[in-house]
């Protein structure tokens, strides 16, 4: 696969990366209870930047190692994983753990909504490279 068609498929996904977090964030924002308003930003956040991140990443990987792009899908759920118990102790640590179920149900929803369009798409992606 050539560079400019990785490229092309790193910015198609980040626009949908753009609007799957939209997508969750202003009906949250907008028509979402009060104490909905904070997780809801932590979990965009959280999504929005590790998913950018990460798909600029795999576009180095992509063009120079493609034979470490099982060791990077491994590596990256790992971290994902590890990233989000981070953030879930921040929170915990700085509201003392108030409304802690709520956190985890709003974060929860980014999680796994944009965890498996990260692996629907690479994974069709991947066949081609």
């Amino acid at each position: 696969m050539e560079k400019s068609e990785l490229k092309r498929l790193v910015n198609a996904y980040c626009i949908q990366v753009f609007f799957l977090t939209s997508l969750l964030y202003f009906p949250i924002k907008f028509w979402g209870p009060d104490n909905w308003q904070l997780p809801s930003v932590v979990g965009c956040a959280f999504t929005f930047f590790f998913y950018i991140i990460d798909a600029w990443v795999w576009y180095w990987v992509a063009l120079r190692h493609k034979d470490f792009l099982t060791s990077f899908f491994t590596g990256t759920s790992g971290f994902r994983f590890l990233l989000a118990l981070a953030v879930i102790g921040i929170y915990y640590l700085l509201t003392h753990g108030a409304d802690m179920m709520t956190f985890l149900l709003v974060l929860f929803i980014y999680y796994i909504l944009l965890l498996l369009h990260h692996s629907i798409f690479f994974s069709r992606v991947s066949k081609r490279v």
